[in-house]
């Protein structure tokens, strides 16, 4: 089976992974995906079909089941899953303490100086740039090394200066 990148169908790969060009993860070939593939609906799964479409019942649009019955495992999507939430909840504190000016009775200022929650914001800051933002970092790497700019590139470039303006800040 191979696997080609949706942006880039030159790019084919025997296994399954990222562009080497923009950084997209791959997918199957439309030639080499079984014809006898079934699709169900995510929310109606007695509704089972043989070709892409709407469920009957509710209108969403049909999922496609590999050759065991069972959804296809999208790790990059439980991998950016779980970065999503980390990032959520190491980023609300931070949030809190940015908006703590605008919160009745100041609540923050009351315990700490400005510096010490200055250096609060970076600790929780730093791993959500660091290890949420990985994938993005190295997805925007190789697009800029591959002269192929994408939202990756701008995204890393972004979050990246703005990280590092903050650090030479505080």
């Amino acid at each position: 089976m191979k696997y080609t990148c949706p942006m880039h169908p030159e790019i084919q790969e025997e296994k399954k992974g990222d562009c080497p060009k923009c950084g997209m993860a791959l997918e199957k070939n439309s030639q080499d995906i079984n014809k006898k593939s079934k699709y169900t609906c995510p929310m109606h799964p007695e509704i089972v079909r043989d070709e892409p479409g709407d469920c009957p019942i509710c209108g969403m649009a049909l999922e496609k089941q590999n050759e065991t019955g069972d959804e296809d495992e999208n790790k990059e999507l439980k991998d950016m899953s779980r970065r999503f939430w980390v990032s959520v909840i190491l980023t609300l504190p931070v949030v809190l303490i940015a908006m703590s000016k605008h919160i009745p009775l100041d609540f923050f200022k009351k315990f700490h100086s400005f510096e010490y929650l200055q250096y609060i914001e970076l600790i929780l800051t730093t791993p959500v740039v660091l290890w949420c933002g990985y994938p993005f970092f190295i997805k925007g790497y190789r697009s800029f090394i591959n002269k192929s700019l994408n939202m990756f590139t701008l995204i890393a470039l972004g979050v990246g200066v703005a990280y590092i303006y903050s650090l030479v800040a505080a």
